[in-house]
């Protein structure tokens, strides 16, 4: 991916990233918890949940080496980066929640299956795209055409909920989603306790 289109595509999120961040809060345990961000769009929610919940661990997966220079440009450090396939995480499964933005350019059953597996009872996957549905229209307003423009240029995919429905079954996990059409389209995973 295009790691200066990304970096302008953060940049352009700055002010989207705490309405996200704040929506994500309601799947965190109220005690310590253990977040992670995967894929080339990391590091906005993350950076935001750090500026409230100080006591919280987060870890970013990117798939590509190269998209962690823009993150870092973005973002800062917030939290230790790992390169690995996000179809073949060498995690445990020791996350509260794994969150995934901008799901929709790469997203397949096994990166489902990956985020439910590496929870811990009880924890929570979000995957998807989209502004959420807490951030107000002010400040979607302002940058919603650079950011499709961005998204086109980066190679995002159209993905309807019936095709999310269908990567949910192959990767065997419909008793424990649900889609959120809020906002934009996103999955909810609940590991079971």
């Amino acid at each position: 991916m295009d790691t200066l289109l990304i970096t302008r595509l953060n940049s352009l999120w700055q002010p989207v990233y705490p309405h996200l961040a704040q929506w994500v809060e309601n799947w965190l345990p109220k005690k310590e918890a253990h977040i992670l961000e995967m894929g080339p769009f990391s590091g906005g929610i993350i950076a935001s949940l750090l500026q409230h919940h100080p006591t919280l661990q987060g870890t970013i997966v990117l798939g590509e080496e190269n998209v962690a220079q823009a993150i870092q440009s973005s973002f800062g450090a917030p939290c230790p980066i790992l390169i690995s396939p996000l179809e073949h995480l060498p995690l445990l499964p020791t996350f509260s929640l794994a969150v995934c933005r901008g799901a929709f350019f790469f997203l397949t059953p096994q990166i489902i299956k990956e985020s439910c597996r590496i929870l811990q009872p009880g924890g929570h996957a979000l995957l998807g795209g989209g502004y959420g549905p807490t951030t107000p229209g002010r400040v979607i307003s302002p940058i919603a055409a650079e950011s499709k423009d961005l998204n086109y240029r980066l190679g995002k995919k159209l993905l309807s909920r019936k095709n999310l429905e269908q990567m949910v079954s192959e990767a065997g996990l419909e008793n424990q989603s649900t889609i959120i059409e809020e906002g934009g389209l996103w999955l909810l995973v609940s590991q079971k306790c």
